[in-house]
């Protein structure tokens, strides 16, 4: 498999190769969305899609959560199995219809990417949107069919809210698989009602270092193996036990992603939850992330526990920490990284915030890469070289690297060009080098990391939004957002 074959692999009805692929606070509400390029969603059909709403003379749902979604999504396919496909598949397909609620309605397709039923779209049933992308060029009809064939499961991604002028906002989907031949699923945009991105995490009731959570997490392997299975799924879902320790949390998932043991929010243990495409709101896919960490022994990770004061939500850096207990199932628990507890109470003094969107810095990439196709190798590594070039902009700009750890150019790190860096440990632990690659490889591109903001000569490790997309087989492009984002 190449390094820029990220497709989603060994799909279980569909006997896919599984693309190498994860780290995240677990949720207490989620949310999400999706689109392609303007190209990309034009070829794909309308501005609809799975689970896409377009305008209606519904009015929006008030309130909509990750329960309401599981609770309708799980009707749906009881509805599905009892009255069979055909009736089944009329009944989604009318606008007017119990399946529909206000702007959230049921949708179905089968695992070929296949259109059964969009209410509102009547012109997509019979066609085949599996290659549909979102404004990122995440896959998220394949992620929609590989997350409903673990059983049930919440899918995020982004796409242009009509109800809000076609801006793309993040977008959570419920699907649930009916038959092994097809899948129904619902979602809702994150401005009708879900808190986003939902990061569950507890209260800090006592003052936690770095080295409080790998030994947590540790104890808590331990036991599971000394006790067993089922005895410790009960321990990691106690919200009283143990393994509840404030901020601190266990949490447990197989190696699908399905949760098993959650006492931050206990329903999606209980409905066995699939977390393997959700990501947090910066596109970073967190489970996925975690999970290839515990594939291959453990270690630390990064995303956003999103704190709400004062009218504002302040997305806080959190780290995680992953551990296999056995074949079958691994933990994790994370903190906010100490430093940035302040962020609780909406305080920023000191804090390094933000000055670009996700956008900005894919774009941006998206550039390099259509330049680097144009002009070929060689040109385009000199002017990613040039802290003059066409690509900076103040702080953000592009460097590049091969898929083996190697800094090819970088218009301000120029001590790193030449040297490897695939091996490299961030202050807090963490091998961001190996993370990003991965995040390549799984299909998103996007990452966490700590790192030093190079343009302004720090030497002081800040959070990193961090973004890379292959140029071919041997080497990528990447660029970051350094800081907090507060909105």
């Amino acid at each position: 498999m190449t390094a820029f074959n990220w497709l989603p692999v060994e799909l279980p009805y569909m006997k896919m190769r599984y693309l190498l692929p994860l780290l995240l606070v677990i949720i207490i509400c989620i949310v999400t969305a999706g689109c392609s390029q303007l190209q990309e969603q034009k070829d794909s059909g309308p501005a609809g899609g799975p689970g896409i709403v377009t305008p209606t003379p519904k009015v929006a749902a008030i309130g909509t959560t990750p329960a309401d979604l599981t609770a309708l999504v799980s009707r749906a396919a009881a509805y599905a199995r009892e009255n069979g496909r055909e009736k089944a598949i009329a009944a989604f397909n009318d606008p007017n219809g119990s399946f529909v609620q206000d702007e959230v309605y049921i949708f179905a397709e089968t695992y070929e990417g296949t259109a059964l039923a969009e209410p509102f779209h009547h012109e997509l049933v019979g066609t085949n949107i599996r290659n549909m992308t979102d404004r990122y060029g995440i896959p998220l009809v394949w992620n929609l069919e590989e997350t409903a064939q673990y059983g049930i499961g919440f899918v995020s991604y982004d796409y242009p809210n009509p109800k809000n002028n076609n801006r793309v906002e993040p977008k959570l989907s419920v699907v649930s698989d009916v038959d092994g031949s097809y899948y129904v699923g619902a979602g809702t945009y994150a401005g009708s009602g879900i808190i986003y991105p939902s990061a569950a995490i507890g209260p800090a009731t006592r003052t936690y270092s770095i080295d409080d959570l790998p030994a947590f997490v540790k104890t808590a392997v331990a036991y599971a193996r000394s006790n067993g299975k089922e005895k410790a799924l009960a321990a990691f879902g106690d919200p009283n036990g143990q393994f509840a320790d404030g901020e601190l949390t266990i949490l447990a998932l197989d190696y699908n992603g399905t949760v098993i043991a959650n006492s931050l929010s206990p329903d999606t243990a209980k409905n066995h939850i699939n977390l393997i495409n959700y990501h947090d709101p910066d596109g970073v896919p967190t489970i996925r992330e975690m999970r290839d960490l515990a594939r291959n022994g453990g270690g630390y990770s990064y995303t956003v526990a999103a704190v709400k004061k004062n009218s504002k939500t302040y997305y806080a850096p959190k780290i995680d920490y992953a551990e296999p207990v056995d074949d079958s199932y691994w933990l994790f628990s994370g903190i906010i990284i100490p430093g940035y507890e302040q962020l609780r109470e909406g305080n920023t003094t000191g804090i390094t915030l933000r000055n670009h969107t996700r956008t900005e810095m894919y774009d941006l990439v998206d550039t390099a890469i259509r330049y680097e196709k144009a002009n070929g190798r060689e040109k385009t590594l000199a002017e990613i070289n040039n802290p003059d070039g066409q690509f900076v902009k103040n702080d953000l700009f592009v460097w590049a690297e091969t898929f083996d750890g190697t800094i090819l150019a970088d218009p301000f790190w120029k001590e790193g060009v030449g040297n490897n860096y695939i091996d490299y440990t961030d202050p807090y632990g963490a091998k961001t080098t190996v993370v990003g690659i991965n995040a390549i490889r799984n299909g998103t591109g996007f990452s966490h990391a700590m790192f030093p903001d190079t343009a302004a000569n720090h030497t002081a490790s800040v959070p990193k939004l961090v973004y890379m997309k292959p140029v071919n087989e041997t080497w990528w492009i990447g660029s970051g957002i350094y800081g907090v984002q507060v909105v």
